[in-house]
């Protein structure tokens, strides 16, 4: 049975609380301001959204011109909510079916914690079908739906509101994870090129050599991490050089950029132009390196050939290497 959307909603899983949460937020601005609900379902869908009632005068119809026209456009906006990237294509497919006939505007947003880059790539496909039936089907992050909202004009009342909004999709994790991840990798043989050179790399093989998106990377030596980098981007180079690719992009550079850089990198050192005749190879291009002493204090080196800190830097509060760095120096960080 369905529901008004609610202040006081009585949901009890998770996922229903999350879209009422994300459609209260919705029908607050459009109570509040309808035009700035307007600015951001165009922002959205890159799309000129317009739903407000125009007033024209003489408007030519087709067996008259009446004096004044008073009209509004209709419209369907449907979500389909998820706290993790699992969409199924007929799920998607259903949704599409229910939308009325002839209306100015039907819109579905696939709604979620979309850890990879350029989401509307994985749904190509359900896009067009789509678009062949006249409906805009977009796939949006929460991190990108509550910075459009935060673009718009509203009140502060609203502006109170989305603080609080955005401080819940945080605290219940709906933002992508590697924002706040530490990878501490083990460079024992390597250590100099993370120093001196401010790369990163390993085989291209899977397995142990298989890494997560991070944002920050810490090179580890002699129980140590010396410096705590942030991960520009993971450029693969493939076996006998088959293909290049961005296995992910934390920057604002291009694709063409990063892999020539990632190729400027590699041409430093000839045993690694030979590695990738057998086995290919990730770069991890880093940048703003920032001193620290993070040590392992437990018995024993490093369990395996990485370690992975999860929320390290949303706990100390940081958001750049240069304010993590500071807070493990200032709290006198070790692990175990």
């Amino acid at each position: 049975m369905s529901k008004e959307i609610s202040l006081f909603s009585d949901y009890h899983t998770k996922e229903n609380s999350l879209t009422n949460h994300c459609g209260l937020i919705l029908k607050l601005l459009y109570e509040e301001n309808p035009t700035s609900f307007e600015e951001a379902i165009s922002s959205l869908t890159s799309t000129n959204f317009i739903i407000n009632p125009t007033f024209e005068q003489q408007v030519r119809k087709e067996t008259s011109i009446p004096d004044l026209v008073i009209e509004q456009k209709s419209f369907s906006i449907f979500f389909e909510t998820k706290r993790t990237d699992w969409f199924y294509s007929d799920q998607i497919n259903r949704h599409l079916d229910g939308f009325k006939k002839n209306v100015d505007y039907n819109i579905l947003f696939l709604l979620s914690n979309f850890e990879i880059d350029n989401p509307e790539e994985k749904y190509q496909k359900q896009i067009e079908i789509a678009k062949s039936l006249d409906i805009i089907l977009v796939p949006i992050s929460f991190e990108d739906f509550v910075e459009t909202l935060e673009t718009v004009d509203s009140s502060d009342v609203f502006k109170k509101f989305l603080v609080e909004f955005r401080a819940y999709l945080d605290r219940n994790n709906y933002f992508p994870s590697w924002k706040y991840l530490l990878e501490v990798v083990n460079c024992a043989s390597t250590i100099r090129e993370v120093h001196n050179q401010n790369v990163f790399m390993c085989p291209n093989t899977g397995g142990v050599y298989s890494h997560r998106r991070a944002k920050y990377f810490g090179g580890y030596k002699w129980k140590n991490v010396k410096f705590i980098h942030e991960i520009k981007a993971v450029v693969v180079i493939e076996k006998s050089y088959e293909n290049e690719y961005l296995q992910w992009n934390n920057s604002n550079y291009s694709e063409s950029e990063l892999i020539q850089e990632a190729k400027q990198k590699i041409s430093l050192w000839d045993y690694r132009r030979e590695e990738i005749k057998d086995n290919g190879i990730q770069v991890f291009l880093l940048e703003n390196p920032h001193e620290v002493n993070f040590k392992k204090t437990s018995k024993g080196g490093l369990y395996g050939n990485k370690k992975y800190f999860w929320d390290f830097a949303k706990e100390l509060n940081a958001s750049n290497s240069a304010e993590l760095a500071n807070e493990i120096v200032k709290r006198n960080l070790s692990w175990k």
